[in-house]
């Protein structure tokens, strides 16, 4: 299967800026994922990559052919572009049985009868609906219509799957089964997939590679552990999983170590990352925030708190931890009663940025969308 490469897409309308130099490749065989907020561009990216819009500048292409190039005047039509799309309706043709909207690509290209037969019957097996061909798409579950959909895109054998939030109709517990059902298909073909989300969860567990974007261009690119553990701005910290953004002054070196003192009466933490001096933020996630009682050691749980309000999420708690003027979100399996303890920041977790990051990048709260629900507790 071709690698797909992205370089230097743009889109105007008007005065602003859809896509900004927005560069990536989807490499053979890869499960890349393009992630970020409603309006940030990933879509428009994927229809651009499908023929469906047209970019202003920059250059598509699969494997040596070029599919988009405009300074080259070069735009070809969707259907001659070998990929397959998933859209987020699903598409699907409520006056067609499952069969016939599964074979209206190869009727398209004017395949053979006796092959349509026997390609739409592979594609439905592939996706565990071969007993279902003659059925109208009001008979099938929100599930099955996504298969259905994901066969009528394979049917043809596309060299590249695109998919615009195929999850985003299901249920929760249905839309977790289907991720793990969609990773081991794609796994299966091979297909070089290039996958639309705003779900960090679907992101995470479905990609061997993330493309987070926000406002028209790309924060960062790398593998989901990468980009998790290792957020290049405090957008992606914020964006990828929950993140408490806390600002501080870097006061000096221990060893490894950096210590920041927190703004106002804030408390010191010693962090591993001497990237940065000055002002800075520090990201640290609630999971890598240790609580303990008010009696602990303070020389291994040296921050000093308050537990303000709590929230139950099912596999843990979340806590908003008053640390003079800084509220910190911790995660903890363990029951804590509102009152004084003691937290320990890991600090091979922590990472500094630049404050300046932040007010380059819109959208970056100061700590979690879980710390302002909790805190509402």
């Amino acid at each position: 299967m071709p690698d797909i490469t992205v370089s230097a897409l743009g889109l105007d309308y008007s005065d602003k800026k859809v896509l900004d130099n927005v560069s990536f490749t989807a490499r053979d065989g890869e499960f890349l994922t393009l992630l970020g907020p409603s309006g940030c561009g990933k879509t428009t990216t994927l229809m651009s990559i499908a023929g469906l819009t047209r970019p202003t500048r920059g250059t598509i292409t699969c494997g040596d052919d070029v599919l988009f190039d405009n300074t080259q005047s070069i735009d070809r039509p969707p259907e001659r572009r070998n990929c397959g799309v998933v859209f987020q309706s699903y598409a699907i043709w409520p006056h067609k049985t499952v069969a016939e909207n599964v074979a209206y690509p190869l009727q398209l290209r004017k395949v053979a009868k006796n092959q349509v037969r026997s390609r739409v019957h592979e594609a439905l097996s592939m996706v565990g609906l071969e007993g279902l061909a003659d059925r109208y798409p009001y008979q099938l579950s929100g599930g099955q219509q996504q298969r259905v959909a994901l066969a009528r895109a394979v049917t043809y054998s596309p060299g590249v799957l695109l998919l615009d939030e195929p999850l985003s109709n299901l249920d929760a517990k249905l839309r977790e089964q289907a991720r793990n059902w969609l990773k081991e298909f794609q796994s299966a073909l091979g297909l070089t997939t290039i996958f639309v989300t705003h779900d960090q969860d679907e992101a995470l567990a479905l990609s061997d590679r993330i493309v987070v974007m926000n406002e028209g261009r790309i924060e960062q690119d790398g593998a989901p552990e990468e980009i998790y553990r290792k957020p290049a701005t405090p957008f992606v910290a914020s964006f990828l999983g929950s993140a408490n953004l806390l600002p501080g002054t870097v006061t000096g070196h221990r060893g490894a170590l950096t210590e920041v003192r927190l703004s106002g009466t804030g408390p010191t933490l010693a962090v591993l990352d001497d990237s940065q001096s000055g002002s800075v933020l520090v990201m640290a996630r609630p999971e890598d925030i240790e609580i303990g009682t008010d009696n602990e050691d303070s020389a291994l749980f040296p921050v000093q708190g308050q537990v303000v309000s709590r929230m139950f999420v099912g596999s843990e708690y979340r806590y908003v931890v008053k640390c003079a003027d800084h509220d910190v979100v911790v995660s903890a399996r363990e029951w804590w009663e509102f009152g004084p303890v003691r937290l320990r920041f890991r600090p091979e977790w922590c990472r500094l940025f630049p404050v300046d990051a932040a007010n380059s990048t819109s959208g970056t709260p100061p700590i979690s969308d879980h710390a302002r629900e909790a805190s509402h507790a």
